[in-house]
């Protein structure tokens, strides 16, 4: 049974705060303040701090000269990457994976991380303009009109639990999960690709290339759909 509007905006308001702590987690979490550091310091520290620039982490140096072009294909291909490396994993074991559709609980995960972080870098950082972006792209619903409520400057989940990366990471796979049962209208990997997915051992490959494929569909989608709405943009994109 199809769940209604109310509860879709309910789940995936909470996955949209789930979200944005990961993403907060990801781009301002700096313990050892490497971010900062001069590259030419040769001690530890200094090469981690190097390697962070040459990555063009969130927060360095280098991430603040990149266009908002290449701030958001950073996302969707270096987190993007190890979100699909995720969800293609249980592919190994083929037609027995389905048993437990850990990689389809991944898989919306994923994508509704990278889609969130596409969003903001391009200035659409309201809540409710997430809620409903993901709620049309992951599952073909408008729920403009029941938005009314979500609140921008209530905490994002996990903003003060305890708890790192992989516990708020799954905390945005429960909920996503939740809705999964329900729905399955995300941007999915074509057909062909989806039919060896079943196979063992060839399944794993072949998943994450079609997620990579799906991802990309959906990140096109979600900058279509913000072009669509220009009224979504909150900042300037920088």
């Amino acid at each position: 049974m199809s769940l209604s509007d109310a509860q879709l905006v309910d789940a995936v308001d909470r996955t949209v705060g789930a979200v944005d702590g990961v993403l907060r987690l990801l781009a301002d979490t700096d313990p050892l303040h490497l971010k900062q550091r001069g590259v030419r310091d040769c001690r530890v520290s200094g090469v981690g701090s190097w390697a962070l620039d040459a990555a063009h982490w969130p927060g360095t140096d280098s991430w603040d000269g990149l266009d908002v072009d290449d701030r958001a294909a950073w996302w969707v291909n270096r987190v993007g990457a190890l979100t699909t490396a995720a969800a293609a994993f249980p592919g190994v074991f083929g037609v027995w994976s389905r048993m437990l559709p850990l990689g389809a609980w991944l898989g919306y995960a994923g994508q509704a991380l990278v889609l969130r972080a596409v969003a903001r870098e391009h200035g659409a950082t309201s809540r409710a303009v997430g809620v409903v972006m993901l709620a049309d792209i992951l599952f073909d619903r408008d729920v403009s009109e029941t938005v009314v409520g979500v609140d921008d400057e209530k905490p994002s989940a996990g903003d003060d639990a305890e708890g790192g990366l992989v516990e708020r990471t799954w905390g945005i796979g429960t909920t996503i999960y939740e809705l999964s049962k329900s729905l399955d209208s995300r941007p999915s990997m074509p057909r062909a690709i989806g039919w060896g997915t079943w196979i063992p051992f060839l399944g794993g490959p072949l998943t994450y290339i079609g997620e990579r494929i799906a991802l990309h569909r959906a990140v096109g989608q979600a900058t279509a759909w913000i072009a669509a709405h220009p009224g979504v943009v909150t900042r300037a994109s920088s």
